[in-house]
């Protein structure tokens, strides 16, 4: 089944605003993007896991942006595998395809615990970022048009 979904184009102000969470991401010790939540008693909660308070932002930021958009991320999980398995692919991907990507970790957390912790650990999020870094304008790159 196909998601007949088109994913809506965004602008170079909504690129900008999730590419200046590269730096910010790449400097998170990976130990440091997550921690198991745990009960006063010290029980460790199951499912529930406290991100670093720059990813949460990023998350947010990504929501506020149009890079979490409805579509059937679940069918196309192979897909976003197969590009996780491949740094090449990611260095070649469209615009579109970052959002995929994007919206497919976000979502996947919602339903796999510690799904975000890993791509962010991997290196596979911010490699789309400097992906999308990429595809700007250079001329937008760092400026607050």
């Amino acid at each position: 089944m196909t998601d007949g979904a088109q994913i809506r184009p965004v602008t170079s102000r909504q690129i900008e605003a999730i590419v200046k969470f590269l730096p910010v991401l790449d400097a998170i010790a990976p130990e440091e993007i997550a921690h198991t939540v745990r009960t006063p008693e010290g029980v460790m909660v199951l499912g529930c896991v406290d991100y670093h308070a720059e990813v949460r932002e990023f998350v947010k930021t990504c929501y506020e942006n149009g890079f979490v958009q409805q579509f059937d991320w679940p069918e196309w999980a192979p897909t976003a595998r197969r590009y996780m398995r491949d740094p090449k692919l990611v260095a070649s991907a469209r615009i579109s395809t970052c959002i995929k990507l994007i919206t497919a970790h976000i979502r996947c957390e919602l339903f796999c615990d510690c799904h975000l912790q890993t791509v962010l650990a991997s290196g596979h999020i911010c490699a789309i970022l400097r992906r999308l870094k990429q595809l700007l304008p250079e001329q937008l790159v760092g400026t607050e048009t």
